[in-house]
């Protein structure tokens, strides 16, 4: 009895740590991401990753936003430091190059509303982040760049979905490796 009381709150403490060091659960709140991300989704954020290196294009990244009002986003990592990037008539542009990610409700092929930013190279320590769905995404174009270190992780892994009703569960989406 007492050796089951003691692994279960050994499992507990190491839950615990690794919460707070290693891996977080984030829900999506918003269908800024989608198709990537849908409307609750939790995934799993890697509290490590960036730790060895800095994050690379096309990573999907949790990060508190640069307003400083604790809320944390998830967006795509478009604009590395160094990089220009722009935007024209809704087509966004990094290095003077189409912006070309898969999985993404725009990518950078003029479906989103007009908008005009002009060339702006990327400084060193900041990200330029948009949402997958870009016509319905509030990121980098609108409250500029995120700074990283604010990013808390990469998200790797959606392990958990559901529609408007906690009951109504996306079997399809668990388990889904994120890109």
């Amino acid at each position: 009895m007492w050796e089951s009381l003691l692994a279960l709150a050994a499992a507990v403490a190491l839950l615990m740590l690794m919460q707070a060091f290693v891996i977080q659960v984030f829900t999506v709140s918003s269908g800024s991401m989608l198709p990537t991300l849908l409307p609750r989704d939790s995934v799993l954020v890697n509290r490590l990753a960036y730790r060895l290196h800095p994050p690379h294009r096309g990573d999907i990244i949790v990060f508190r936003f640069p307003q400083a009002d604790g809320r944390e986003f998830v967006k795509r990592v478009i604009g590395l430091p160094g990089d220009v990037v722009e935007e024209q008539s809704g087509r966004v542009y990094v290095n003077g190059k189409p912006l070309a990610l898969e999985n993404t409700a725009g990518s950078g092929q003029g479906t989103e509303p007009a908008m005009t930013i002009a060339p702006h190279r990327m400084p060193p320590g900041q990200l330029f982040v948009l949402g997958d769905n870009q016509a319905a995404s509030l990121d980098s174009r609108y409250w500029g760049t995120v700074d990283i270190d604010k990013v808390v992780g990469k998200a790797f892994l959606v392990y958990w979905s559901h529609g408007k009703e906690w009951w109504d569960v996306r079997w399809d989406r668990i388990g889904y490796w994120l890109p």
